[in-house]
């Protein structure tokens, strides 16, 4: 049977949440965040109106493998204390489907894909 610890923390500071970002406090039994982006640069600033489509992509649609766990694992463990106090924590962002998490949970499943796509116009000579 898991320990509850009360979690304390006298001051956060949060510069940037974006994408999916999960900010918990508190407990919490499951977070699944879930993130998909298309990011594509260009050498000058076109948009032909069409784009964006995830299905054109295989990455998006490519189911990702979960790992085979086949080994017996145990865990013991003392909590000297009832508590986890911190004075303060600092977060400068939190992006694509991170988990930013101030208490306890059982079950996090997080996911992000990303397709960065660079055009650039060829060279005249």
């Amino acid at each position: 049977m898991q320990t509850k610890r009360l979690s304390i923390v006298d001051n956060v500071n949060v510069q940037s949440l974006a994408y999916s970002t999960v900010f918990e406090i508190g407990d919490s039994s499951m977070i699944l965040p879930y993130s998909k982006a298309l990011a594509v640069q260009r050498q000058y600033e076109i948009f032909y109106g069409n784009e964006g489509n995830f299905a054109t992509y295989q990455l998006f649609n490519t189911p990702i493998p979960l790992p085979v766990i086949t080994e017996s694992i145990t865990v013991q463990k003392t909590n000297e204390s009832p508590t986890i106090c911190v004075g303060s924590v600092n977060i400068l962002a939190g992006a694509f489907s991170s988990v930013i998490h101030i208490g306890s949970t059982n079950h996090i499943k997080s996911e992000a894909r990303v397709k960065h796509i660079r055009q650039l116009a060829e060279e005249t000579s």
